[in-house]
């Protein structure tokens, strides 16, 4: 593992740190964060949702932090090595076409809608489930990063599960929060060598 892959994992492995403390604060209804910071936040920005949202949506906010971290990793490396192994035409010739398609087509409904596009590159209108595709289909590029298909293929689909609630603004139960802190070190162990 190299430099940059030893830092982004000390970055990711905080995230899930700290997302653990904001369980532990839930748990037990306590801030350990500065009140006067908090409570001029909260008067500012939204005064009129109860404290109860208000300690859910910063527990859940650790775990989008998470999510947004690995998806955004797992762009990273998948441009990293297919550019790297079939130069600039990547895009064209190692990504199945059903997740060509669906990039292209999410790319234009963006665009039409009047919103500012959020990217020149077609990889980042790739949802989750599709960067698991795009790695399966280029196993012999990806087999020398990941140790076992099979279990990369558990692994993302356990995460894809669990990001569900956390894109669509819900409490993540407790006990899925403790499986998504270990379906994450089990990707990142996949890793290890």
């Amino acid at each position: 593992m190299n430099a940059h892959d030893t830092i982004k994992h000390f970055i990711l492995n905080n995230l899930a740190i700290r997302a653990d403390i904001k369980a532990v604060e839930q748990r037990f209804d306590l801030s350990l964060e500065n009140d006067v910071q908090r409570s001029n936040r909260e008067e500012q920005y939204y005064p009129q949702f109860t404290d109860k949202l208000r300690r859910e949506a910063e527990a859940m906010a650790d775990r989008y932090k998470i999510f947004y971290c690995l998806e955004n990793f797992l762009r990273e490396l998948i441009v990293s090595k297919l550019l790297d192994e079939q130069g600039e035409k990547w895009w064209d010739v190692a990504v199945p076409e059903p997740v060509r398609r669906n990039a292209s087509d999410n790319r234009k409904k963006e665009i039409t809608s009047g919103n500012t596009p959020r990217s020149d590159s077609l990889i980042d209108y790739t949802n989750f489930g599709e960067l698991g595709e795009i790695i399966k289909a280029n196993w012999t590029v990806f087999g020398d990063i990941f140790r076992d298909i099979r279990a990369i293929e558990n692994i993302m689909s356990r995460l894809n599960t669990l990001r569900a609630p956390i894109a669509h603004c819900k409490v993540l139960a407790e006990d899925e929060v403790v499986r998504l802190h270990l379906s994450f070190r089990d990707l990142f162990r996949q890793m290890g060598s």
